[in-house]
């Protein structure tokens, strides 16, 4: 029996989130790759935005603090990014990619894209742009 929620901008958003996530942990896990889809995010940020301290990792990938140290303890053991001290805060470090890092989210890039296409397919682009503004105007709204 499907109720007025199962309709809801958030059940629909949510439910998108979760087989997005499931269909790129399983592209990644087919091409043999040792990474899950939340150190893939964080990787992809660092990649556009290098040196960040954890904080701002946190900010950018919407994830909390404890959550963004457990990944990036594991990411610096597997090589795919460094901390190194802040000048400007002794407290603070700042996370970076490294080359293999780099080279790991190269590998998965196309894999996220295939998988976009596949969740997108059937529809226009006209469709993928409101689609994509909506969502923009639903998470403004919520970030204030």
């Amino acid at each position: 029996m499907e109720s007025f929620l199962d309709n809801s901008a958030g059940y629909l958003i949510n439910m998108t989130a979760l087989l997005l996530k499931r269909e790129l942990n399983s592209a990644i896990k087919s091409k043999k790759i040792d990474l899950t889809t939340e150190q893939w995010a964080i990787l992809n940020r660092l990649n556009e935005n290098s040196a960040l301290t954890q904080k701002e990792v946190a900010k950018i990938t919407f994830k909390d603090n404890a959550n963004i140290t457990r990944i990036v303890d594991k990411l610096e053991k597997k090589g795919l990014i460094e901390r190194l001290a802040d000048p400007n805060d002794r407290r603070a470090w700042k996370i970076s990619i490294t080359k293999d890092g780099k080279n790991i989210r190269n590998q998965i890039e196309p894999l996220a894209i295939e998988v976009l296409k596949k969740a997108t397919n059937g529809l226009t682009n006209k469709q993928v742009d409101d689609f994509n503004r909506t969502s923009n105007v639903i998470l403004k709204n919520l970030m204030k």
